[in-house]
């Protein structure tokens, strides 16, 4: 008899490689989602950002336009009650416009709409300076939003401010399940001026 050594592994072997491999992967995976929605949340409030820098580049260099952002309209009366996260206090936030993020692809609906006809000329500055028109079907520049909470995706900012701190602008995120003046989710605030 001749001895021949049999090339190739033995079952038990690929079972404890299949085993080690599951185990890094139950591992690995959470790990990855974690930074994945980390990351999301990021671009999201870099987005957010942007958004409040193009807001008080024009409240604060165009007389006018501030007056329209602050329009003592209906809007202001009709304040939503909103939770500081930070100081667990409650406060009345006052949207001012809002823009539809979703995957729109025609143009149509990504403007930033006013809450109140007295912001309309806030809003019409803020599309031309954010390159937002209506008009123009070959518009498909959108600010996506790319985080969720439980699940919900977000696809509608808003912009408002603090009805007892008129100087405190902030920028907001929904989902499209809410209504246009009951934004979720706090993503930027900063307080922008003093009174």
């Amino acid at each position: 008899m001749t001895n021949t050594k049999k090339n190739g592994f033995t079952l038990i072997e690929l079972i404890v490689v299949i085993a080690i491999i599951g185990v890094l992967a139950a591992i690995l995976v959470p790990t990855m989602i974690g930074y994945v929605k980390k990351s999301k949340r990021a671009a999201d409030v870099s987005s957010a950002k942007d958004i409040h820098t193009q807001v008080m580049d024009l409240i604060l260099t165009e007389d006018d336009l501030n007056d329209s952002f602050y329009y003592d309209g209906g809007n202001v009366s009709s304040a939503i009650t909103k939770l500081d996260e930070i100081s667990n206090h409650t406060y009345d936030l006052v949207v001012v416009a809002y823009l539809d993020g979703a995957g729109k692809t025609d143009g149509s609906g990504n403007v930033w709409t006013p809450t109140d006809a007295g912001i309309q000329d806030f809003c019409d500055a803020l599309n031309k300076k954010s390159e937002f028109y209506s008009t123009n079907p070959d518009i498909k520049r959108k600010i996506k939003s790319k985080s969720d909470i439980n699940g919900k995706n977000f696809n509608r900012w808003y912009v408002g401010y603090r009805k007892d701190n008129a100087s405190t602008v902030e920028v907001w995120i929904g989902d499209g399940s809410t209504t246009t003046a009951d934004p979720l989710k706090c993503l930027y605030a900063q307080v922008t001026r003093s009174n």
